[in-house]
């Protein structure tokens, strides 16, 4: 009796052991979704700020007859001038208003596990959403930049960004704090589906 009591006991220890290491596990798991959320929300912030008060004014000189000087005018390159700058700052916003929901759901999400899969789901597919947003934002205002960059002979646009070298310098950081941000967002989908995964396996 002694040493069935004894294999009992043990067994108890072995299973209050793997509890408290899964409950670790998800502890880490949870933090480590917070930490990512707060990231992204900080890439899409800075992006959106740094993108939506880009703005640079240059005297360019213009021939408008090869016979007369040139007309010096006064030139002024704003985000708002083009459509895709307006959907990448609005995308960047949207994004990071988005992650400060999600930390403010999941700090007051309810203990039942029911709720918490729910949750899970519902925001793997928000997280997706945004995923998709970021990239087909972050594409449009790349797009419009290279021509910016490097101009199209074919349809003759002019390159602007040997003109308007710092709003195109602060242009380019903010597609790049963009980028970082979609990949967070990435990460964030991929590990929604793994606890999801866990959790119904």
């Amino acid at each position: 009796m002694d040493g069935v009591e004894g294999k009992s006991d043990g067994g108890g220890v072995q299973e209050e052991a793997s509890s408290g290491t899964k409950s670790g596990v998800t502890r880490a798991a949870r933090s480590l979704e917070l930490v990512l959320r707060v990231v992204g929300m900080g890439f899409s912030l800075v992006a959106a700020v740094m993108v939506g008060v880009d703005k640079e004014t240059e005297v360019v000189a213009l021939t408008v007859v090869d016979t007369l000087p040139p007309l010096h005018v006064s030139l002024t390159a704003k985000w708002y001038y083009m459509s895709a700058f307006v959907y990448f700052v609005v995308a960047n916003a949207i994004a990071c208003f988005y992650a400060a929901a999600s930390l403010v759901a999941l700090s007051i999400m309810p203990t039942k596990k029911t709720t918490q899969n729910g949750l899970t789901l519902a925001l793997l597919i928000l997280d997706l959403v945004m995923v998709a947003l970021l990239f087909s934002a972050n594409g449009a205002a790349v797009a419009v930049g290279l021509i910016g960059l490097h101009g199209n002979s074919h349809t003759n646009w002019k390159k602007v960004c040997n003109v308007f070298k710092t709003f195109c310098r602060y242009m380019t950081a903010g597609f790049a704090m963009s980028m970082m941000g979609s990949f967070v967002f990435l990460w964030l989908v991929l590990l929604g589906t793994l606890s999801l995964h866990k959790k119904s396996s």
